[in-house]
């Protein structure tokens, strides 16, 4: 663990990435529908009312960053988060928003 800012974009660059990909209102509400279920681009589509190609484009910024997975069953493609620690960041900064930033 240096102290260069080489090392620091070593050490936390991937970090800074994950949240790079949830600072977006969209991409976190996508988050938090795939935090319950899995879900096809379809429903996420349907269930925040936006295009299948816009759902697509936040999708892949999400999955590049390793905040989601996809995998194929049949001609669906399901995206579910990545794991439980992305999980919980979605609910404790929202958590922490909620408690901090309240009228």
């Amino acid at each position: 663990e240096g102290n260069s800012p080489k090392d620091w974009e070593e050490q936390f660059g991937p970090s800074v990435a994950i949240f790079s990909a949830l600072a977006n209102p969209l991409r976190l509400a996508i988050a938090h529908h795939l935090m319950h279920r899995p879900h096809s681009v379809s429903e996420l589509h349907t269930c925040l009312g936006i295009s299948q190609p816009l759902a697509s484009h936040h999708l892949r910024i999400l999955r590049e960053a390793h905040v989601i997975d996809r995998e194929q069953q049949g001609r669906t493609t399901i995206y579910r988060l990545k794991d439980d620690h992305i999980s919980h960041i979605v609910v404790d900064v929202y958590e922490h928003t909620r408690e901090h930033h309240a009228d």
